[in-house]
């Protein structure tokens, strides 16, 4: 079976979907390709040259193929269409290479549309992803101006209905996910399969004793961190719609009544000065995805102030339990193996690190979150399912 799998950017060093779900499709068997356009995830951001370009290198980078992780790397030149980012040569791309299936990752792009329009023309069964969450969708779109919502309403009905038909299944991330594709993106309802995002279950584990102890040398002792102290880890943006200095305010409350409570930080964005200003808390910059592991290893709970993040996901498979938002529309993620916290308000979030200051509670939820992720949320099995319904979708 050959996949073509398409995303508007990529790269290499980072941990997304577009990264692991090829990995683990070439892993049992398919013929993979992954179609993207030459940029780096967010190089359009007015922060890029600050937050991402000193990990992950300039925004747009040079056309071509190569490969990586046992499925093929195609980079395309883009351009902007109407203000939206495109993949030039998608179609002859799609033509040349025959694929099978075609599955993108994001059901509102243009990329997704020509996708769509070329189906019949090239003759391959078309998947869809939709990965926008209400935390970052706005859930004041449902109360945004009339005119706005008309706009809105217009898509769904032509344009989003139009690729829905087209398409064999929709996979959004979550029920919010799911109700956003249909409400805003015109995808019908009986072709929404709820997927989570996966974990690369070969890499985020739960440690040796070896490893873990590897772990604190590393990130502990050369930053300073105390072996002793509780470690609060939390990795991405340093921005406001993260709020990751919500994590940094709580720790300095804890600090205040002489908790012996310590946080790591590791990224970079506007916050960062303002997290390094307060007591107890430590900024690394961005790491590769295959070093993620020994910085969950080193710490001891993995805390995430607001939004959805595939790293909650990854953190809980390398044992640590979650404090999160009570804003998130994953629970799942944290039933048995984390606490909620009241957004925004450190006080709050210091209350609940305090509930998991003893060791055997942290031991507890870490077990159940690490077994969980392994069974449910293992993109090894998420790929087994996916190449079922595209041999299904051949088959009809």
């Amino acid at each position: 079976m050959k996949i073509a799998l398409i995303s508007d950017w990529y790269a290499e060093s980072m941990g997304y979907a577009e990264n692991f779900l090829p990995k683990a499709l070439a892993s049992l068997g398919a013929e993979v390709h992954l179609i993207a356009g030459n940029v780096q995830p967010y190089f359009d951001s007015p922060t890029y040259a600050t937050t991402y370009e000193p990990f992950i290198g300039p925004g747009i980078v040079s056309c071509g193929t190569k490969e990586i992780d046992g499925y093929t790397l195609h980079r395309l030149p883009h351009s902007y269409w109407r203000g939206r980012l495109r993949i030039n040569d998608l179609r002859r791309t799609l033509s040349d290479m025959r694929p099978d299936i075609v599955q993108t990752f994001d059901a509102f792009t243009l990329s997704t549309l020509e996708s769509a329009l070329y189906r019949n023309l090239v003759g391959y069964k078309l998947f869809l992803e939709s990965h926008m969450h209400a935390s970052v969708f706005g859930a004041d779109q449902r109360r945004a101006s009339i005119g706005k919502r008309l706009k809105w309403m217009a898509y769904a009905k032509s344009v989003g209905r139009a690729i829905s038909l087209l398409s064999e299944k929709c996979y959004p991330i979550s029920t919010d996910s799911a109700e956003i594709a249909i409400e805003f993106y015109g995808i019908q309802p009986g072709k929404i399969e709820v997927c989570s995002l996966g974990v690369d279950t070969d890499l985020f584990r739960l440690p040796t004793a070896e490893e873990q102890d590897g772990a604190c040398q590393t990130f502990r002792k050369q930053l300073g961190i105390p072996e002793d102290a509780l470690l609060c880890v939390y990795t991405g943006r340093f921005s406001s719609d993260k709020n990751p200095l919500c994590l940094a305010q709580a720790v300095d409350l804890l600090a205040q009544d002489g908790v012996a409570v310590w946080s790591l930080f590791v990224g970079a964005g506007d916050q960062k000065d303002a997290i390094q200003n307060l007591r107890q808390c430590v900024v690394q910059n961005f790491v590769p995805a295959t070093q993620l592991p020994e910085v969950y290893w080193a710490g001891d709970i993995g805390v995430w102030p607001r939004q959805e993040s595939t790293s909650q996901l990854d953190a809980a498979a390398s044992g640590l339990p979650l404090v999160v938002s009570d804003q998130i529309h994953v629970p799942e993620r944290i039933e048995g193996n984390g606490l909620v916290y009241i957004e925004n308000d450190p006080a709050s979030l210091a209350q609940q690190i305090r509930k998991l200051l003893q060791p055997e509670v942290r031991q507890a939820m870490g077990a159940v979150g690490a077994q969980k992720v392994h069974t449910q949320f293992s993109w090894k099995a998420i790929a087994r399912l996916r190449l079922q319904d595209y041999a299904a979708a051949l088959e009809r």
